[in-house]
């Protein structure tokens, strides 16, 4: 199956009982896209590449481990002078932040995220402490 289909990466999850696979599919950015087709380019000439099937691999051509992902997103992070820690559940959870605040539709976050339960979602679109404070201030106090 190829890694792309409809603006999705498309790859194995966990056995399934009755097919065997289970195919996943996560939605990627319309620009992202352009990235991971130049990484597709570049793949067959890292070690191993052949052997593996992961689409990610580390310097040595195996799977490159979520660990490993985390040193690299830590790392670009600190690149960009950011001071605050980055961890890839920090940018899935700044994902959903920012489509919630974008007003982009509940369900369709919740889609997104593959979150089975719309509640798991909601809790993204909770007012933060300075929206509160906004909100307040709209109000009409007479004097």
């Amino acid at each position: 199956m190829p890694p792309f289909q409809a603006g999705k990466l498309v790859g194995e999850g966990q056995d399934d009982v009755v097919t065997g696979v289970t195919r996943i599919g996560v939605d990627i950015h319309p620009k992202l896209r352009t990235e991971l087709h130049l990484w597709l380019d570049e793949r067959p000439n890292w070690p191993r590449a052949d052997d593996n099937r992961t689409l990610f691999l580390n310097a040595k051509g195996g799977r490159l481990t979520a660990r490993a992902a985390g040193g690299i997103i830590a790392a670009i992070a600190q690149t960009a002078g950011l001071d605050d820690p980055t961890t890839a559940h920090i940018l899935r959870h700044t994902l959903a932040t920012t489509l919630i605040r974008g007003k982009t539709d509940l369900v369709l976050v919740a889609e997104i995220l593959d979150h089975a339960r719309l509640e798991t979602t909601h809790r993204y679109s909770l007012p933060s402490d300075k929206e509160k404070e906004d909100a307040l201030k709209l109000i009409t106090v007479d004097r």
